[in-house]
């Protein structure tokens, strides 16, 4: 299995986006991206006291522009200490969620 990365950065909306609430041509430029996007619809799964979030797991169906299904998401998350990538990769593991089960698509954020 070769697991996806995404980076998430958080943007000044007016450092980022044109008057018209679109990407500039410079940020389009530097991360390579198309124009054109696809608005996805994320509707988030838990309880009022947010339990499965405590629990560290996010759960969501999501459904994407254009697209008649929709696809239910979830993700364990581990927190990562000192930097240890390595500790929190053995940790999940240990947890059974290792290169071996392909019946997930493994992503690192």
């Amino acid at each position: 299995m070769t697991p996806e990365y995404e980076v998430k950065l958080l943007l000044k909306p007016t450092a980022v986006l044109s008057l018209d609430k679109e990407l500039k041509g410079t940020i389009l430029s530097t991360f390579d991206m198309p124009p054109s996007v696809a608005k996805q619809s994320i509707q988030f799964l838990d309880t009022d006291s947010k339990d499965i979030y405590a629990a560290s797991w996010s759960a969501c169906i999501c459904k994407t522009e254009n697209n008649n299904s929709s696809e239910p998401m979830y993700k364990k998350r581990y927190t990562i200490v000192g930097g240890d990538i390595d500790a929190a990769l053995t940790t999940a593991d240990n947890n059974s969620f290792d290169a071996g089960n392909v019946k997930y698509k493994a992503q690192f954020e």
